[in-house]
């Protein structure tokens, strides 16, 4: 009985040891203050929010016309790394209430990521937006960010808010 047991628990305690070490988050979570949510799945992430410019959390979604706003993901790790380096990427939507896009770019992160980052440097990844006129003060815009990685296409972050522009 005592070897069954012993038998038992080192078969647990590798399976414990070899699922740690592999690396591998999946979750969602949302900010119901501002409606923002995010699902994560193969990097680990430690927070994901909206944010005015200088990176201070929004406490709702409301944003003013020509002023920045920022999607911000930190804690980002489990880059598959090539030559020692990071390569994050970045693709982002913008839609109207009706669901048309209003403008897509595939990769804001490109220039900034094209010779890739130290790791410790792509821990906190942001995509910045600022709407300006013809948008329209009091219409709400759907923001669809989607954070990943160029070398292991399962490493992503994917994040949607409804802004109402004032």
């Amino acid at each position: 009985m005592k070897k069954t047991l012993l038998s038992s628990g080192l078969v647990f305690a590798f399976v414990a040891l070899t699922l740690t070490a592999c690396h591998f988050s999946v979750g969602t979570s949302k900010d119901f203050n501002t409606g923002l949510k995010e699902s994560h799945n193969g990097f680990a992430v430690s927070d994901v929010f909206l944010a005015n410019k200088d990176g201070q959390h929004l406490k709702n979604n409301k944003v003013k016309m020509d002023s920045t706003f920022t999607i911000v993901a930190t804690g980002v790790e489990n880059y598959k790394l090539n030559g020692g380096k990071a390569y994050p990427g970045c693709e982002l939507t913008l839609k109207d209430k009706t669901g048309k896009v209003l403008g897509s770019i595939p990769d804001l992160m490109a220039d900034i990521a094209k010779n890739g980052l130290v790791p410790t440097g792509a821990t906190t990844l942001t995509a910045m937006l600022s709407l300006h006129h013809p948008f329209v003060s009091g219409e709400t815009y759907h923001v669809t960010a989607r954070f990943f990685d160029k070398y292991e296409p399962k490493n992503e972050i994917k994040v949607d808010v409804e802004v109402l522009l004032q």
